[in-house]
């Protein structure tokens, strides 16, 4: 009798998980994670992650995205393709491709802009990342407001710091950022790159603990072959915000990348990642050869 009730017990089981795969998808897309589980080492997953929309004073959006890569040691290159897109496929090929552990949560890497018909928020732009088997997809829309970004300042003053390639050449600022011209490089040979960095907070005459604000810049890896790229220094700091940085970049392997630096103001009290405040992306593109 107890045989036959546990048999129908692990058949009712196996019925549920049956109905759980076919309304919501695999399984394992329904796994939960304990909040004091161990982070492991490698084997987990690269979650993209929505940070939220700016409205545009040309009537479009700009939606922010970052992502989460669970892993404490794994870095994972997952190039642009089935296991890491962006639907609709117009807005396909800016996301990054290299997942590193340090920062293993980057947010605002890349950004997408929309037209004002997605004002309605039944109109998605969905990221999807396959890593170690795992899937993770993440819709980016307008209209949540508690997702709403802003391009003002923050509570005294700070906001993104302006960002150049050249010292005359065109700006860029927040999220959206600047791109520079294509480079080139060859394997093994140091390749220089410098910004010029710009503060332009507006701190209150009596703030004298945020008057000034040095700038810090760092450069990532955001597409590109599998091959490690070092970077010295790995962090530039500009002191009072405004100047010139420049750091070296060293390619392990040919092929075509994509860098960012992430140009931040972060030592003023009211500027933080967290807050989705205060800096601005640079990219280049290199080619790099044997």
């Amino acid at each position: 009798m107890r045989g036959t009730i546990v048999a129908r017990s692990m058949l009712a089981a196996l019925v549920l998980l049956a109905a759980l795969a076919t309304v919501a998808g695999p399984v394992h897309a329904q796994r939960q994670r304990l909040p004091l589980a161990p982070i492991l080492p490698k084997g987990d997953e690269v979650a993209p992650f929505f940070e939220g929309w700016y409205r545009n004073d040309d009537g479009t959006f700009t939606l922010s995205f970052g992502f989460f890569n669970l892993n404490s040691e794994q870095v994972l290159d997952i190039p642009v393709g089935p296991d890491n897109f962006i639907e609709p496929t117009e807005f396909d090929g800016v996301q990054p491709t290299h997942f590193p552990v340090r920062p293993r949560r980057d947010r605002g890497v890349f950004h997408v802009t929309v037209p004002a018909s997605y004002e309605d928020g039944e109109r998605a732009v969905v990221w999807t990342i396959t890593a170690n088997g795992w899937t993770n997809a993440t819709p980016g829309r307008v209209g949540i407001p508690a997702l709403q970004l802003d391009y003002g300042p923050r509570a005294m003053g700070s906001v993104p710091p302006v960002v150049r390639f050249t010292a005359d050449g065109p700006a860029g600022q927040h999220v959206q950022g600047v791109w520079g011209e294509l480079r080139t490089a060859t394997v093994g040979e140091p390749l220089t790159l410098t910004l010029w960095t710009e503060e332009v907070s507006v701190r209150a005459p009596d703030d004298m603990v945020n008057q000034v604000v040095d700038v810090g810049l760092s450069w990532f890896k955001h597409q590109g072959p599998a091959g490690a790229i070092t970077v010295e220094p790995r962090r530039v700091v500009v002191e009072g915000g405004t100047g010139k940085a420049t750091a070296t970049v060293v390619f392990s392997e040919p092929g075509e990348y994509v860098l960012r630096a992430r140009i931040d103001n972060w030592d003023a009290n009211d500027s933080t990642g967290g807050d989705q405040c205060c800096w601005t992306n640079a990219y280049v593109r290199v080619t790099v050869s044997p």
